[in-house]
């Protein structure tokens, strides 16, 4: 597990806006690049410097991380293979640990046991935590949508 950002960020309002900018034009290149290398350029007065070539779905992240660095916010990064406690995996989902266990049991999340604990996959949460959002999306539309139909939603 590689925990970025431990503690909150002490950062001046000039650096958080240089990030923010940063996040924003990786952002903007991204948008406009179909190729499947991107240069990181430095130029240092005299002519040296150096160039760094990154994928885009790497400059991608990089510019998540910055616009949460920007933000100040703490953010955790974990590899997707790696296994979560009942503990962890509840505050991802945002819910107890109870329910969480309830939802292990009835098998709506795979995991598997070591003695009595439980280990849930970080990709197998994500996965869950999609699954969620969607449905609630879903739910969401088909209510306005109700509520359009009996009139109750009049703009």
């Amino acid at each position: 597990m590689m925990i970025i950002a431990p503690d909150r960020i002490e950062l001046s309002d000039a650096d958080a806006d240089l990030l923010a900018q940063a996040s924003r034009l990786m952002g903007e290149a991204l948008d406009h690049s179909r190729t499947h290398r991107i240069a990181l350029v430095e130029k240092a007065e005299g002519g040296s410097g150096f160039r760094l070539e990154v994928p885009p779905a790497t400059l991608r992240l990089l510019s998540q991380i910055l616009a949460l660095m920007a933000r100040q916010q703490t953010f955790t990064l974990y590899p997707e293979s790696s296994e979560l406690t009942t503990k962890q995996a509840a505050e991802m989902l945002g819910v107890s640990r109870p329910y969480l266990i309830n939802l292990l049991e009835s098998d709506a999340i795979p995991f598997r046991k070591i003695g009595r604990h439980r280990r849930v996959l970080m990709k197998d949460v994500l996965a869950y935590r999609q699954t969620m959002q969607a449905k609630s999306k879903a739910a969401l539309r088909d209510l306005v949508s109700a509520s359009e139909d009996l009139g109750g939603y009049d703009l």
